[in-house]
């Protein structure tokens, strides 16, 4: 009886709220280590009693957006307070905790799932892995922080896909489970946005935002309004296909809201384009056209005379973000950087970690990046990461492609708002969002038929 209603908690919206209330306090008062040890254990107990794994998708995407400012090992303080041995230990163990239990949950339920090979997917995702492995070898500044850097990138998807693609009952009720586990990612770094906007942001003299100051520990402005992009064709998912689709909505329109409000030029552009495509893909391929377009027209009749009204505002607020004109933020100098790289060494490539210094980016977490995908592989990975990841990409079309279901069709517009983003950016590599990223492939995967 107890075990009953353990998992009928596990399986209700509430566990949902709980989890998403615990890494919204972890955030904005900087107790992640408290709240995510309490959202541990409650995986930990899931583990115990579940048959199913998907109560430990939205914990495991969600842990990284605890991270707060006061904390973080990026800017603006560079803070070392998670390699302080009393904090470091307590993470091990919390990391341990998180391992011993789904390790337990595997070998409880292995039996109950068919031994199968790796699918397509899987394939050209170790494909591109394996490619970027040797990252650096031939280079003379060769360090062993390469192979870690691609080993931790690699892992965190495959990983990810694996465990998931052998332990979720991939039903229709479990792709809309993950879906909901997007939008509620992408609702949670909306709150965290606004929280700080109450809180952290900083203004200039003629009350413009100061864009550095758009900060939410685990990651800049750029980073924010990248996440947003990404998931925000998953609350218009909703919006297309289910009863109560307005409250998906409503959450689409929050969640671009909110990348206006990252400051990020990247992420207004990308974005917008992502939005226009999730609507017109609400049109094309939704069960809910009309209300989809009544709630289009009903937006854009309320928002005209707040525009109107605010209209001095809105153009300064234009002129904040593009500040700078159409300028490349020194882009094109990196881009320089990377493609002779790429010529220097063009097999294997420089590598993630080599001599290549920003004097403008202190390194912390991750290595200087070149802010484009393909110059990046071309430049730290030389050849052979370009060509892994162009058969990985060939498969993903052909995988979208040939799904055309809403699931793919959604989930195909927010990877695709990806990509376009890290043509200017660095958001592909920066390891947590392949969470995000192998999960949507698999979800896409599994939705053959809706």
């Amino acid at each position: 009886m107890l075990r009953a209603r353990i998992r009928s908690f596990f399986q209700s919206p509430l566990y949902l709220a709980v989890i998403l209330i615990l890494l919204l306090l972890g955030n904005t008062f900087a107790i992640e280590l408290f709240t995510g040890g309490a959202i541990i254990l409650l995986v930990a107990v899931g583990c115990f009693v579940e048959e199913d794994l998907r109560f430990a998708v939205f914990p495991l995407l969600g842990l990284i957006f605890s991270v707060p400012i006061a904390h973080s090992p990026n800017v603006p303080d560079y803070s070392d307070y998670y390699v302080r041995p009393p904090v470091l230990l307590a993470l091990i163990v919390l990391f341990l905790v998180l391992l011993g239990s789904l390790i337990l949950f595997v070998l409880r339920n292995r039996k109950r799932w068919p031994r199968e090979p790796l699918s397509p997917t899987a394939l050209g995702i170790l494909v591109f892995c394996l490619a970027i492995t040797p990252n650096g070898l031939f280079n003379s500044s060769y360090t062993p922080a390469n192979i870690l850097y691609a080993l931790t990138f690699s892992l965190s998807a495959l990983l990810i896909y694996v465990l998931f693609s052998r332990f979720i009952v991939w039903e229709s009720n479990a792709r809309e489970y993950v879906m909901l586990c997007f939008l509620l990612c992408g609702l949670l770094i909306s709150l965290e946005l606004l929280i700080a906007y109450g809180r952290t942001v900083e203004y200039d003299a003629q009350g413009r935002v100061i864009k550095e100051s758009v900060l939410l520990g685990w990651g800049v402005w750029t980073a924010i309004g990248g996440m947003l992009l990404f998931l925000m064709p998953s609350c218009f998912y909703f919006a297309a296909c289910k009863k109560h689709g307005w409250l998906g909505y409503a959450a689409g329109m929050l969640l671009y809201v909110c990348i206006l409000l990252s400051r990020s030029r990247g992420a207004l552009l990308v974005g917008t384009l992502t939005l226009l495509l999730s609507l017109a893909a609400c049109l094309a391929y939704g069960k809910h056209r009309k209300r989809v377009l009544c709630l289009g027209l009903l937006l854009l009749l309320l928002a005209l005379p707040l525009l109107w009204y605010k209209r001095e505002t809105l153009v300064s607020f234009i002129r904040s973000v593009f500040e700078n004109g159409l300028s490349d933020n020194g882009r094109f100098a990196l881009w320089r950087i990377g493609l002779q790289k790429a010529i220097r060494y063009p097999l294997l490539g420089s590598g993630f970690y080599d001599s290549f210094v920003n004097p403008e980016w202190p390194k912390s977490v991750y290595p200087y990046f070149y802010h484009n995908t393909p110059i990046q592989l071309l430049g730290a990975t030389g050849l052979l990461g370009f060509v892994g990841y162009a058969v990985h990409r060939l498969q993903t079309i052909h995988l979208i492609l040939s799904r055309r279901t809403p699931t793919a069709i959604f989930l195909g517009i927010g990877i695709l708002g990806l990509l376009l983003f890290s043509l200017l950016d660095v958001l592909f590599f920066n390891t947590y969002p392949m969470l995000f990223y192998a999960l949507m492939l698999l979800c896409v995967e599994k939705s053959k038929v809706e």
